[in-house]
């Protein structure tokens, strides 16, 4: 995305934690400094090591942007290394005020103590990026002093407000997506992904992408799809026999404290009924192959950005009725939404939105257009540069 260059170049500090992308955090990360890179702002990433302890892993998109990345000391913050933490941070903040940026950006709200020292000895005022719930009951003295929050959504700011933060130092600056990254499904491209995850053309098949573990709804959508599975025969047309029956693509990483639960629960279903991909960066393909998205997160979320990349592509979701995907799922998108802890509302939703998928002309393009005249990436990149330049040192 070109955009023109400002009058004043902002110098930008962003501190994330790993560059690889692992998640939606890291995701949105990659895109803004994008986004600030194209609008000609002068861009710097300090990132601690990746999954696999690999300081440099996920750094290719970055090095070719051309942002200059810096290897950052441990950000966590405990009462018992309290001292030791604290100087670390210090010297964080003396090497930060040598860079002489106008904003340091945090984009992980858990690592608030770090951002607050490292600010106050830097003089640099610092933004922090709200992606998910409060970390702590009462923020205390790390929500004073030349702090911006960002939140995603209006349910993070009230939550952080609850917190402790001042309410009017949080703006709502909610996420985007760039339609044109995940385009409309087509018959041939449906019909390719399908035939690249070894799944019958004619299947239904009920998409879920991310983390697999409890908090994320796996284990509810697992429970439920045994209901899924056996009101098949409702998934029919032209009063023609039962169609066949749908299948479960789950496509993440397994997490040690949940994989032995989900094996479990896979195991217990009708053979064939799930499969497993391994987690995947470009996750178009797999919207491509499905009918229906489901993102039955216990936890809510702070936005829901699968929710929007799956629309993006003409897929109706279903998606728990809290947090940012409540949001996002307003108007008549509030029909697919519902508490996934109650596992035969969830199974009735995912064959409800199966059913719409199949019978409803035009859902697909509405999906769609809900993503763009709602969700679309320069709304949120607009609110994102206007937060970034009123809050920066000039």
């Amino acid at each position: 995305m070109t955009r023109s260059t400002p009058s004043t170049p902002l110098r930008v500090v962003v501190a994330t934690n790993g560059l690889a992308i692992t998640g939606g955090v890291e995701r949105c990360v990659l895109e803004d400094v994008g986004e600030l890179v194209a609008a000609g702002h002068d861009v710097e990433v300090w990132h601690r090591a990746g999954p696999e302890g690999d300081p440099d892993e996920g750094r290719a998109p970055f090095d070719r942007l051309g942002v200059r990345l810096r290897h950052a000391r441990d950000y966590r913050f405990t009462v018992r290394t309290a001292p030791a933490d604290v100087l670390r941070f210090v010297r964080e903040g003396l090497r930060l005020r040598r860079s002489r940026p106008d904003v340091l950006w945090l984009n992980r709200p858990e690592f608030l103590p770090w951002g607050r020292v490292v600010s106050f000895v830097s003089g640099v005022p610092l933004a922090v990026h709200l992606h998910h719930a409060p970390n702590y009951r009462r923020l205390g003295p790390f929500a004073g002093g030349r702090t911006r929050f960002l939140a995603v959504s209006a349910v993070m700011a009230r939550a952080w407000t609850a917190a402790g933060a001042r309410s009017d130092c949080v703006d709502v600056v909610p996420n985007g997506v760039d339609t044109a990254a995940f385009p409309a499904a087509t018959a041939a491209s449906s019909r390719r992904a399908r035939a690249a995850l070894g799944i019958e053309q004619d299947r239904p098949v009920v998409l879920y992408y991310g983390r697999l573990t409890r908090s994320k709804g796996v284990l509810a959508i697992l429970e439920a799809w045994g209901r899924v599975h056996a009101s098949s025969r409702v998934l029919v047309g032209h009063g023609t026999p039962p169609a066949p029956a749908p299948v479960l693509v789950l496509a993440g990483a397994l997490y040690p404290q949940d994989a032995p639960a989900v094996r479990r629960a896979i195991a217990a279903l009708p053979e064939g009924s799930v499969v497993v991909v391994p987690e995947r960066d470009d996750v178009v393909p797999l919207l491509h192959a499905a009918d229906v998205v489901v993102a039955p997160s216990i936890e809510p979320e702070g936005f829901g950005r699968v929710v929007v990349e799956a629309m993006s592509t003409g897929r109706p979701v279903v998606a728990a009725a809290s947090g940012g995907t409540a949001e996002i799922l307003s108007g008549e998108w509030a029909r697919f939404t519902v508490d996934p802890t109650a596992t035969a509302a969830l199974a009735d939703k995912v064959v409800e939105a199966l059913h719409a998928a199949e019978t409803e002309p035009g859902l697909a393009d509405r999906c769609r257009a809900w993503v763009r005249d709602h969700h679309g990436r320069e709304r949120h990149v607009s609110a994102l540069l206007t937060a970034l330049e009123a809050h920066a040192k000039r």
